[in-house]
């Protein structure tokens, strides 16, 4: 974040009350999040574990 600082505040802009986190994955459909997954739930984890979140994500709302 903060390296296109244009770019930076258009998705802050959508993930108004999410506190902001890098790294982060949002999962976003006409501008509103369905699913966040900030740092704490990325780093120190196992690929596997973010795979499963995403892809719970993804059946939930995809």
């Amino acid at each position: 974040a903060g390296q296109d600082r244009e770019a930076t505040g258009k998705m802050r802009e959508y993930l108004e009350g999410y506190e902001p986190s890098s790294p982060s994955i949002a999962l976003l459909k006409d501008g509103q999040v369905l699913h966040f997954i900030p740092r704490e739930e990325i780093e120190d984890h196992e690929v596997e574990e973010i795979v499963a979140n995403l892809t719970g994500a993804f059946e939930q709302y995809c």
